[in-house]
């Protein structure tokens, strides 16, 4: 019985360096939890990551949010080296991208209504790439597991986004569950950016 071996050809240093911008979700929440113990007055248990941009720590945290934001872009063109083509392989950059000039807005601006508008499209971009990476991954039987850990991370992301609402208007740990969708997204990007970093294609 013959069975099936995946070899791959090294990627060149510079998509390596790209693909490397995966890895920006953990700056951006370190950065976060930082500033989040130094900032005053900031309550991280019940505050938004955003309300850092009303405190002590206000430059650095808008800082923090374009950074990150261009991070998230380098990424896009790093997964459209990865895709080449099928499914997903134009969507899955564009709506990456997205996420990442909403999330610069964040940083520039701090005021309602843009900065919940700038909110609203970096999560619902990041959505539509955890489904569109579910819908590619689903007919491949080697990135299958993918395709499920893909749709399970979105469902997750919305039901610590829907318990941030709730918490929000009560008076809750509101900042706990965003940080939590946020964390959860993160874990995401930095083991796909792992498995393609191993030699893995997409």
């Amino acid at each position: 019985m013959l069975i099936e071996q995946r070899t791959y050809a090294p990627r060149s240093a510079a998509q390596t360096v790209l693909l490397a911008s995966g890895f920006g979700g953990l700056l951006f929440i370190g950065a976060f939890l930082v500033l989040g113990i130094v900032a005053q007055p900031y309550r991280s248990a019940q505050e938004a990551i955003s309300a850092l941009e009303f405190t002590s720590c206000a430059l650095a945290q808008r800082i923090n949010f374009v950074v990150f934001g261009a991070l998230l872009i380098v990424f896009a063109f790093a997964l459209r080296n990865e895709l080449q083509h099928g499914r997903g392989a134009r969507m899955v950059p564009i709506f990456q991208a997205l996420s990442g000039i909403a999330v610069i807005g964040d940083g520039l601006f701090i005021h309602y209504p843009l900065h919940l508008i700038c909110d609203l499209i970096a999560f619902n971009s990041t959505l539509l790439v955890l489904f569109l990476f579910a819908w590619r991954f689903w007919p491949d039987t080697h990135w299958r597991p993918w395709a499920v850990y893909s749709f399970i991370t979105a469902v997750l992301m919305m039901l610590f986004l829907t318990a941030f609402g709730v918490a929000n208007h009560i008076g809750g740990p509101a900042g706990i569950m965003e940080k939590l969708a946020t964390a959860t997204r993160t874990l995401w990007s930095v083991l796909l950016t792992l498995k393609l970093l191993k030699g893995a294609r997409l």
